[in-house]
């Protein structure tokens, strides 16, 4: 497991990945999935949400998620004059790097 969080857990800027295709996002999953599921050894068809439980491991939209917050969270509390700036900028406020981050942090339940 240690493999796994040292080689699958750095996916360097995905905090920054504004536009992509969902099914981009979906096969990237699938790989991440599949990995995770060579290194014990399981056949492919296994549940990887059980895989992930059981190993104590994070799927991809945890980290996701993880480094978005982290980012973010250094964004709004930095006093940077430059940071500041782009903070109270429209590009950074209704831009699609935004968009995205809300739509990761706030996932709605819809039905």
């Amino acid at each position: 497991m240690e493999l796994f969080r040292s080689h699958c857990y750095s996916i360097y800027c995905n905090s920054l990945w504004s536009r992509y295709k969902v099914a981009t996002m979906n096969r990237l999953k699938v790989c991440h999935n599949d990995i995770l599921k060579r290194l014990l050894r399981l056949p492919r068809w296994c549940s990887s949400s059980l895989a992930f439980a059981m190993n104590g491991v994070n799927n991809l939209d945890v980290i996701r998620r993880h480094f978005v917050f982290s980012l973010r969270s250094r964004v709004e509390l930095s006093t940077n004059s430059i940071i500041t700036s782009v903070r109270q900028s429209s590009a950074y406020v209704c831009g699609p790097i935004q968009q995205r981050w809300l739509g990761l942090l706030f996932v709605q339940n819809v039905g």
